[in-house]
């Protein structure tokens, strides 16, 4: 027993003698220890740091490509003003901010891809910013990093515009004669209802709700409103049902409603006058409400006539009706617009609206002179007219306010040619092929026969650009670009290059010495009545000679928006 306590006594001087020798290895781990403990909190801290500077410099290059977005024309410029004024005064100093234009495509499939660097048009702005970050512990070990952050902003300003939009005060007959051949229907309109459909603008929302709601749509999307098959007889109709029209403009279009309806009426879809832009048609069409397009009732009515008679040929018999003039009968041909360049669109910069091509002869008839025993001289004209077109530049809103709104559009006429000169209107209709052209038969009598040719053109390859400001188009004012080829009357400029050719069979039937002179005054007397022709028969198509007349139907500049 006194042996086993003996035993135990010596195992625990032992045990208490080597703790005392271990005490110096804890304090020797410690003192070891401590400065990668410092360290390791020094990274951490800095880590923690280096987070919150990211952070920062992420929320700055947003902002700058917000309002870089918002003024994408001085893009780079209000990018380096937001970094300057939020205190990043090394962005211009050490060229460490970079701004590329682009377009962005929000309906991409690959969200990376939707950003196109230089593409048109432009309206995303991408901001990358590169810094020094700091390190407050660990600087001396490991040297700072660069942090490099980006972002895409984009904004959609869009402006509804269209070409085309020379509707005047015009001539009831001559109208009815056009529409009613265009739309295979007997149209009876006074001048009073078609100048109560002229002065009348009707909201393009309302419009496309009312004639949703007559096709029976439900809750369908506008895209099924205006790719709907329809008559000029059923656009009138849903009109004359539309909100904002006076009593007179109801009526009228009530009236061509029923006029235009018969069995045979041509048909056309409304999605090859009226593009929606980028709100691809759907039922939230909030953007449109924005913009706020209204357009104008006799332009929807006649450019629909226009479209559903494409590629018809319409033949006029206006009489005498025309003061001046004897007798005129016009063949027209309308060829089919452009593909995807309707007459009104809700877009961004780039953008096109065209009108259609057309073709036109015209044969009047004027007195005759004495010398050639009363006969009559007949006076066959052709006239080519290309599409005229109208290209959106820019929307902007200087003061940020749309109340400011300032649209450019830039616009040019189409090429006209006009010739003197026989055609056979059966060959009008192919807009592929040019129509032959011979020499006009003036007189033809027995002994005598006149003949004679001109060409007159107008044409402007340079396009003109149109500022329109908010008072503009708030009263939907019609701003025009000329070509300055020729100036005044396009049928006197014809007649100024008229080259005659009598041919005379037998002697002695007194023909005047002056001959040529008095047919070329006679003729030239006439130029004031074909032009009314011309013009009036035109403007009901929405064109006019050597002149594109463009509308601003309403505008809204966006809001600039984080896009990636």
């Amino acid at each position: 027993m006194m042996r086993s306590l003996s035993t135990m006594s010596s195992q625990l001087r032992n045990a208490a003698r080597r703790l005392r020798d271990t005490s110096g290895q804890f304090a020797l781990m410690t003192a070891i220890l401590a400065p990668v403990a410092i360290t390791l909190a020094a990274f951490a801290v800095d880590a923690g740091s280096l987070y919150v500077e990211k952070r920062r410099a992420q929320a700055l290059v947003d902002l700058a490509a917000i309002t870089a977005a918002a003024n994408i024309g001085k893009a780079e410029q209000a990018a380096l003003v937001t970094f300057a004024d939020n205190g990043a005064t090394d962005a211009a100093s050490e060229n460490s901010v970079q701004v590329i234009t682009g377009h962005y495509d929000r309906t991409g499939a690959v969200p990376k891809a939707r950003f196109v660097a230089g593409a048109k048009p432009t309206n995303a702005a991408k901001v990358f910013y590169r810094t020094t970050g700091s390190r407050y512990f660990a600087g001396a070990i490991i040297p700072p990093p660069e942090i490099m952050v980006s972002a895409i902003a984009g904004t959609e300003a869009e402006a509804a515009f269209s070409v085309g939009s020379r509707l005047a005060a015009l001539n009831g007959g001559i109208v009815n004669a056009l529409l009613g051949g265009l739309t295979g229907s007997s149209i009876s309109l006074s001048v009073m209802d078609y100048n109560a459909l002229l002065d009348a603008d009707v909201s393009l929302l309302s419009f496309l709700d009312q004639l949703a709601i007559d096709l029976n749509l439900g809750a369908g999307s506008y895209r099924e409103a205006l790719d709907a098959t329809v008559t000029v007889g059923q656009i009138a109709k849903s009109l004359s049902k539309t909100p904002g029209m006076s009593g007179n403009a109801k009526a009228a279009a009530g009236k061509l409603s029923f006029q235009a309806s018969s069995g045979k009426a041509p048909t056309l879809r409304l999605s090859r006058l009226i593009d929606l832009g980028q709100s691809r048609g759907e039922l939230l069409a909030a953007h449109i409400e924005q913009i706020a397009a209204d357009v104008g009732v006799l332009e929807i009515l006649a450019l629909s006539a226009v479209v559903a008679g494409k590629g018809k040929q319409v033949a006029l018999d206006l009489g005498a009706n025309v003061p001046g003039l004897l007798a005129v009968t016009v063949d027209l041909a309308i060829g089919e617009p452009p593909q995807q360049s309707p007459w009104l669109r809700i877009g961004s910069d780039g953008d096109i609206v065209r009108t259609a091509q057309t073709r036109l002869s015209l044969v009047a008839e004027i007195g005759g002179l004495g010398g050639l025993l009363g006969a009559k001289i007949r006076i066959p004209l052709y006239l080519e007219l290309a599409f005229a077109e109208a290209r959106l530049k820019s929307v902007t809103c200087p003061s940020g306010s749309p109340a400011n709104v300032t649209v450019s559009v830039e616009a040019r006429p189409g090429i006209a040619n006009l010739y003197l000169a026989e055609v056979n209107p059966a060959k009008i209709v192919d807009f592929a092929n040019p129509a032959p052209r011979a020499p006009a038969r003036l007189v033809q009598m027995p002994l005598v026969n006149v003949t004679a040719q001109a060409h007159a053109e107008i044409a402007e390859m340079h396009y003109k650009t149109l500022a329109f400001s908010a008072p503009d188009i708030a009263s939907g004012k019609i701003k025009q670009v000329s070509t300055q080829a020729i100036v005044g009357s396009l049928t006197k400029s014809l007649f100024s290059s008229l080259q005659l050719d009598i041919n005379v069979i037998g002697l002695g039937i007194g023909l005047p010495s002056n001959l040529t002179g008095l047919l070329g005054q006679t003729i030239g007397a006439a130029a004031p009545a074909l032009d009314t022709v011309l013009a009036n028969l035109l403007s009901t198509l929405g064109l006019a000679l050597g002149q594109a007349d463009v509308r601003v139907h309403g505008a809204n500049c966006g809001r600039a928006v984080l896009v990636q």
